[in-house]
């Protein structure tokens, strides 16, 4: 266990150094952009980016597939062996990090930083975003350990063919969620 936590916490510090850094420079691009908007085309142009979003990952979800505008790449998965563990889950974990370097699952990454850039979402929201991925993959990774020839691995397979019915839930909670708080700002 302790090697795995080892490798679990190396690869959790490069994803939010990674993720932190890339939000914080948005933000940083986002204090001079928040300036030069009128406070209501933010919110309508946050709207739209959010609206956008829900839509590409509804269009995943339909087709079974990776957000669709999202890079088709990897970390190479040779740096295991060319640089060893230890080493390749920092590479791993700073390469995850950054929103548009590998697959992503939803377009809400996507959406976040375009706020951030915008101005709308605070410049630490990286930590968020990094607080979002990390737990639940490191609660799964050293909680729900489970040889896949285990009669627990069929529970774990059941939850995972769930997740699709759970994410199309999410997704119009979210737009609903996202229609109403832009629509009280914009009336305030």
């Amino acid at each position: 266990m302790r090697p795995q936590l080892n490798l679990v916490l190396r690869f959790a510090a490069a994803f939010a150094v990674a993720s932190f850094g890339l939000f914080a420079l948005a933000g940083l691009v986002g204090t001079a952009v928040d300036g030069a908007l009128p406070r209501t085309v933010a919110l309508l142009i946050s709207l739209v980016v959010l609206v956008t979003a829900l839509a590409l990952d509804g269009y995943s979800l339909w087709r079974r597939t990776w957000c669709p505008v999202t890079l088709r790449r990897q970390t190479p998965k040779d740096i295991l062996l060319r640089l060893g563990g230890s080493r390749a889950v920092l590479a791993w974990g700073l390469d995850t990090g950054l929103v548009f370097t590998t697959y992503r699952m939803s377009a809400i990454s996507w959406a976040v930083l375009a706020l951030a850039l915008l101005g709308v979402a605070p410049w630490w929201v990286g930590a968020g975003y990094a607080a979002g991925f990390l737990f639940p993959l490191t609660l799964g990774l050293l909680i729900f350990r489970v040889p896949p020839d285990s009669p627990q691995g069929h529970v774990l397979g059941h939850l995972l063919r769930r997740r699709t019915g759970v994410a199309r839930q999410a997704c119009v909670a979210a737009l609903a969620v996202a229609v109403l708080l832009s629509g009280s700002a914009l009336l305030h």
